[in-house]
């Protein structure tokens, strides 16, 4: 297979520029769709130490910092020894190209990336994508068993929102079983070899054929045997959930901190956990959207408006601000030290 460039991997600054843009322009968005409430949300936010706001920052860290360990758990099934950094590094690389690029730049950054760390590209892309499934899963089952223990509270509260659930969670199941059908199947890997033989005869589409077909077969090969490893799966599924725990404490402390509401510390993750979920069926534009939506749509009928808008941001700035800030600096300085290594060093 070829290997992966520099440049099919590093943005262009034109798209990077046309991002911020459009990340500022979302950002402005919402805050005058907001401007009813501006008052109260400021005054709420006034009440914020800036001790309370490290901590909140602290838990939105925590996020990419988790993902990296799943992710080096998961790499070392193909690459033993890959330090942590280097896991960390693919995840950061993935935050920062879901935003700068739209999602299109992701794959092209973490798959050089894994290349300059002497990982194979193909079975490492598909052990990353499988913590992807691994993510999804502990959302579906960490939200599933906080309704379990909290259903008739939720039902006696809440009027219109329950009748979303079940499509959210058919769409999070049908994204993990895609995602294992794709990365796990031998009969899903078997017809998309067939597809490649449809591909021209000649020696150039042979030729990278060939080697399409070589990473399919690694691909499926390393999935298969992190899948079997149960007691590795458990740790990873485990690992996956205790970051969503972390998660879904900075909407209650948020909304502690700022004198909001009395919500109960298991009613509030509940409630994270479900926003979490639905927001996974709806369209999102570099990570933006979704969550927004999906939060309002949720907590606005225990909050009210303005306290509910309030505790958005705060959210937002913890779990998507501050960790898209620690990617770009995470991407810059990998671009530094990759550039400043020879090009066949691993």
């Amino acid at each position: 297979m070829d290997r992966p460039s520099a440049s099919s991997a590093r943005p262009s600054r034109r798209r990077v520029l046309l991002s911020v843009m459009v990340l500022l322009a979302l950002t402005f968005l919402m805050i005058y769709l907001f401007k009813d409430n501006l008052g109260e949300i400021r005054a709420a936010l006034a009440r914020l130490t800036p001790a309370q706001v490290l901590l909140l920052l602290a838990l939105g860290a925590s996020y990419p910092l988790l993902d990296g360990l799943t992710c080096t758990r998961m790499l070392r099934c193909q690459t033993p020894g890959l330090p942590y950094r280097q896991g960390l590094g693919v995840v950061l690389l993935g935050t920062f190209g879901n935003v700068v690029t739209f999602g299109a730049g992701c794959l092209p950054m973490q798959g050089y990336y894994l290349y300059r760390c002497g990982v194979e590209v193909g079975p490492g892309l598909g052990l990353v994508t499988l913590a992807y499934v691994f993510h999804k899963t502990a959302v579906l089952l960490w939200g599933v068993l906080l309704l379990a223990g909290q259903m008739g509270w939720f039902l006696d509260s809440t009027s219109g929102l329950a009748e979303y659930l079940l499509p959210a969670c058919g769409v999070v199941a049908a994204i993990i079983l895609a995602l294992v059908l794709v990365c796990a199947s031998a009969r899903v890997q078997a017809l998309a070899g067939r597809a490649l033989n449809l591909l021209p005869k000649t020696d150039s589409w042979q030729k990278r054929k060939e080697g399409w077909t070589d990473q399919l077969a690694a691909l499926g090969a390393a999935s298969r045997r992190l899948l079997a490893d149960k007691g590795l799966c458990v740790q990873l599924l485990g690992i996956q959930m205790f970051k969503l725990f972390l998660l879904y404490l900075i909407p209650w402390l948020g909304i502690q901190f700022m004198g909001l509401s009395p919500l109960g510390f298991w009613q509030a993750q509940l409630l994270a956990a479900l926003m979490l979920l639905l927001s996974n069926a709806l369209p999102n534009l570099a990570g933006m959207g979704s969550i927004e939506t999906a939060f309002l749509l949720v907590f606005q009928g225990f909050l009210g408006s303005g306290s509910a808008m309030s505790a958005l941001l705060l959210y937002r700035l913890a779990s998507y601000y501050f960790p898209f800030l620690l990617s770009a600096g995470a991407f810059f300085l990998i671009q530094h030290r990759l550039g400043a290594e020879p090009q066949d060093k691993t």
